[in-house]
């Protein structure tokens, strides 16, 4: 079962925008939907055969996902067209859980690694071709189904492969595979260049501060890191600075104007500060709602009342945090913020004991961009990429001394 496990997950991710899509457009389904029930026979027999490990912050996040569906009936939320059973296994919630348990409780090899390295990485070109299609064709390989959630056209946004997932699925997922790649193509590898080059040019392309804020700290772990020497790493602060350069160089002689991006999207000239205004209204509705049900919370939707207050600003309290006090209270957010701050610090220790810092640097980029939007979905690949190479470590730790890196991103460990 254990060799079953790492071929699906190695099947599934981290090509799963493609799955996405091919659900999506031939079978009219979402892929989660389909995968929780592959997924559902497989934790049943580990559940039922081998003697379940769950770290502490998977106890914080169950708890939380038995609060959030409890308190989605208690407050009579259930969804008019589905069933108590469907509303139940297709909550992103109950199949992040579900994952969890079964990657928690799995032993990843060597083997499975290398070819993840190298899968990620194709995925990143395929990420950065997209893109760059997009950049002159936005209906490119984009699922224009979902576009009434976010206008993401509407806004010139890029979503790259990721919009058959979510709008929001590149932004949370795509700097991790980025976080992560970092981790195994060095500067001396031939790689390096198009993954920084990837990392720049699709965060960018995105049009939205967030997945670029998180994208840079996904890079800033080459600077943090003891393991890099000092010269190194101004080598690199030169690399970055040469291909910003060249690549606002390369945007201006095919007619990309950065300038209108730079403008509209980060500064936000000509549009009134409308998302930060956004933000600030958020926080004084927040502000005067929230003592109403302060401690078990309303039910996962913002009531009428308050999107009246927000009067167009945004359909919900648009901080990801103060979005869920307002959901859950204090009692149930508490259970999900401790189940984030408990996955953080495993992941902390992981870097500090095997020099691995991508699923940090990619928890901390997470952890950020939901101060300024709401998507705190922990079955995202991204997320679940995260924890895959953090239960790969956990059970193969490494002795720093004893390994090394190839440009391929393959693992060779020195042998005494």
């Amino acid at each position: 079962m254990n060799k079953f496990i790492q071929n699906l997950f190695q099947t599934v991710y981290p090509f799963y925008p493609l799955w996405a899509w091919i659900t999506v457009s031939f079978l009219h389904f979402p892929i989660e939907k389909i995968f929780i029930f592959v997924l559902l026979p497989v934790l049943i027999y580990i559940i039922w055969v081998i003697r379940v490990r769950i770290p502490v912050y998977l106890i914080f996040f169950i708890f939380f996902t038995l609060y959030h569906i409890c308190s989605t009936f208690y407050f009579g939320l259930l969804p008019k067209n589905t069933t108590t059973f469907f509303f139940i296994v297709s909550d992103p919630n109950v199949l992040a859980c579900t994952l969890f348990l079964i990657i928690e409780n799995t032993n990843f090899d060597k083997v499975f690694l290398s070819k993840m390295n190298r899968h990620i990485l194709w995925i990143v070109t395929l990420s950065l071709i997209v893109s760059l299609i997009q950049s002159k064709n936005p209906l490119f390989f984009y699922n224009r189904n979902l576009d009434e959630e976010l206008n993401y056209l509407g806004d010139n946004r890029n979503a790259s492969i990721y919009s058959w997932i979510s709008l929001n699925s590149g932004g949370v997922t795509f700097p991790f595979l980025i976080a992560i790649l970092l981790n195994f193509y060095s500067t001396g590898s031939r790689f390096f260049p198009l993954v920084v080059v990837s990392g720049i040019v699709v965060s960018f392309l995105t049009k939205a501060r967030f997945v670029m804020i998180s994208t840079i700290i996904a890079f800033l772990q080459l600077l943090m890191i003891r393991s890099i020497s000092l010269k190194k790493k101004i080598y690199i602060i030169g690399f970055f600075t040469v291909g910003i350069f060249l690549i606002i160089g390369a945007s201006q002689m095919v007619g990309y104007d950065i300038n209108t991006t730079i403008n509209e999207r980060i500064l936000e000239k000509g549009n009134d500060m409308r998302s930060a205004k956004a933000r600030m209204v958020s926080y004084e509705v927040f502000m005067m709602k929230f003592p109403e049900n302060p401690y078990f919370g309303v039910g996962p939707k913002t009531r009428d009342d308050v999107v009246d207050l927000l009067d167009g600003s945004a359909p919900i309290i648009h901080v990801g945090y103060l979005s869920y006090l307002y959901y859950y209270g204090f009692f149930g957010a508490l259970l999900l913020f401790l189940a984030l701050l408990c996955l953080l610090w495993d992941a902390w220790i992981i870097g500090r004991r095997n020099d691995f810092w991508g699923s940090f640097y990619g928890l901390v980029g997470f952890t950020l961009a939901n101060f300024t939007f709401v998507y705190l979905n922990f079955s995202e690949m991204g997320i679940i990429l995260a924890v895959i190479y953090m239960r790969y470590y956990k059970v193969n730790p490494v002795d720093l001394m004893d390994y090394e890196v190839s440009q391929s991103g393959k693992i060779n460990y020195k042998i005494a």
